[in-house]
């Protein structure tokens, strides 16, 4: 059966001279002997890989599932075909006359983006499509593009303070608030099976831009998307 893949730019393969066969996802089908389907998007986000995983779940049997920029989000459009993805670090396009996608971004990023919420958001959906996925007897393999700090946001209480201050607004939580804050990570975290999700906190797609060579806008090019597909095949079982 066909493979599914799914994550952002560092899974479609950009840089690449030709993703569809130079991608991590291609090489990890090509190791396999498999078919597959690359669903990664420059730009993805991760409120967008559930979406689509559930989508077409019953469609394959075999997902791996590449977690992005947990500050980013998608919206459609009416109809449910025009796919927008946000990011706090690129310029919205505007279409035609339309500078509404545009300014929607703006106005999110500058009063609604939380990076708390974000990283609790991104636990939960982790856990939801982990605990899906087995319910539908699908194998799955789940990995990380960037740290989104996961360091600062699992490290003890002892640590915790000075570790997530930058992240967040501390005139606005006393103590307990944050203590309670800090139990829910910890508990959201205790939830996830990472028997699926090689190198949770201590290794991620992005790290090999360090190590090998990478394109005009930062991407890894054949030799690191080789790496990734070495260190997936190298978990995976199926």
């Amino acid at each position: 059966m066909s493979l599914f893949f799914i994550g952002c730019s560092h899974t479609y393969g950009d840089d690449l001279d030709d993703p569809a066969t130079q991608s991590w996802p291609a090489l990890v089908a090509k190791a396999k002997n498999r078919s597959f389907v690359n669903a990664a998007v420059s730009g993805g986000s991760n409120d967008r890989i559930p979406y689509h995983v559930i989508k077409n779940s019953n469609r394959y049997e075999h997902f791996y599932i590449a977690w992005t920029y947990n500050e980013r989000f998608t919206r459609y459009r009416e109809d449910n075909n025009f796919e927008i993805n946000w990011n706090p670090q690129l310029e919205n396009k505007c279409y035609g006359n339309d500078h509404s996608y545009r300014d929607y971004g703006k106005l999110h990023y500058a009063f609604w983006n939380n990076q708390l919420y974000n990283f609790k958001q991104w636990l939960q959906r982790i856990i939801m499509l982990q605990r899906y996925l087995e319910s539908k007897h699908k194998t799955y393999i789940m990995i990380n593009s960037c740290p989104n700090n996961i360091e600062k946001w699992s490290s003890k209480w002892i640590n915790f303070i000075n570790n997530v201050r930058p992240l967040l607004c501390f005139d606005l939580m006393n103590d307990d608030q944050l203590h309670d804050e800090y139990e829910e990570i910890q508990n959201l975290i205790n939830e996830i099976d990472f028997s699926h999700y090689p190198g949770w906190g201590n290794w991620c797609i992005t790290d090999l831009t360090r190590q090998y060579p990478v394109g005009a806008s930062g991407h890894l090019l054949e030799q690191g998307h080789q790496a990734v597909a070495d260190y997936i095949l190298k978990y995976d079982t199926n």
